[in-house]
């Protein structure tokens, strides 16, 4: 009897010294990991360092609406009447005037343009990034609202996006015949591996536990637009008659691995280039001007922009 009660001392202390050691590493590895998941989500407020009239561009402030009620800031830069459209599409981190030296350079060609900022990015950031969960949506409402503009040829439409625009217009384009020809900057497959190489990127962490308790705390965030969102895979197959440019950058080496995987899987219309730099906030210099320099050579050889005559008679026709 006495054995009895000196076993059961032992396991009270132990519980007492063990449990209670246990459940604050617990709680400090759910702060830990929550912390990550918020301040990536919530990336800091990036200022525009130009606007359209700092190229000469001719454009009127607009905005897309979302399907959960975020207005988010674009510029619509009309061109030839009857051209085809492309939206412009910065990631993560970025902002609509990131994009304002490829506009400068396609609109030379006469294509309509919409830059726009993504959820939860730009200069005065509307709710969370939710890392490409809704931002097919919004993309999708992005190309409504070009369809609707009468300068455009709503038949023919063009996007360009990184990381998080990558993915969107991806997955956009699979439910929108329309899209033709596509640039995809760092594309990824899914918000999980978004967050893994933003985990890396951001604090050094490379741990694939981490990563899939850290993907757990984001899924119970967007609990309800999990179950709303749509698949999450891109559409491989619906993308075959598509033709699209994918970007590695030396500088995301660790994007550039995923969008190498997605690439692998697309037939047929495609091709893969590799750039020192691929596309981010600050940019400039012949980096940047070669960058833009191929992007805009893309799209005028898979989406060519009618000359004056051609977009008179489409007018006249419409």
């Amino acid at each position: 009897m006495e054995r009895h009660q000196t076993t059961n001392v032992h396991f009270g202390r132990f519980f007492r010294t063990i449990l209670p050691a246990f459940l604050i590493l617990v709680l400090g590895v759910a702060v830990i990991l929550g912390v990550m998941v918020y301040k990536i989500s919530y990336p800091p407020a990036v200022q525009e360092a130009a606007n359209p009239s700092h190229y000469s561009l001719p454009s009127l402030d607009v905005t897309v609406p979302t399907n959960d009620g975020k207005d988010l800031a674009a510029w619509w830069i009309p061109g030839l009447r009857g051209a085809p459209a492309i939206i412009l599409a910065p990631g993560y981190g970025m902002n609509r005037a990131d994009a304002l030296s490829l506009a400068f350079a396609l609109h030379e060609s006469g294509f309509n343009l919409l830059t726009f900022d993504q959820r939860g990015n730009g200069a005065v950031p509307k709710g969370a990034s939710t890392l490409g969960l809704l931002e097919t949506g919004d993309m999708l409402q992005a190309i409504k609202l070009v369809q609707g503009r009468p300068e455009s040829n709503g038949k023919r439409l063009g996007i360009w996006g990184t990381d998080i625009g990558a993915l969107s217009a991806l997955k956009a384009a699979g439910d929108c015949p329309e899209v033709r020809a596509i640039v995809a900057d760092g594309a990824y497959e899914s918000p999980a591996d978004f967050l893994g190489y933003r985990i890396a990127e951001d604090f050094g962490v490379d741990n694939r536990l981490v990563d899939l308790g850290a993907f757990q705390f984001f899924k119970l965030a967007h609990i309800r637009r999990f179950s709303a969102a749509r698949k999450a895979d891109v559409p491989v197959q619906a993308l075959s008659d598509r033709t699209i440019l994918f970007i590695n950058g030396e500088n995301h080496r660790g994007l550039a691995e995923l969008t190498t995987a997605i690439y692998d899987r697309i037939q047929p219309q495609k091709e893969i280039i590799s750039f020192k730099t691929a596309r981010t906030h600050v940019m400039n210099g012949e980096d940047l001007k070669s960058y833009d320099r191929q992007v805009a050579n893309f799209f005028h050889l898979n989406l060519v922009a009618p000359t004056d005559a051609e977009s008179q008679k489409n007018a006249d026709q419409h």
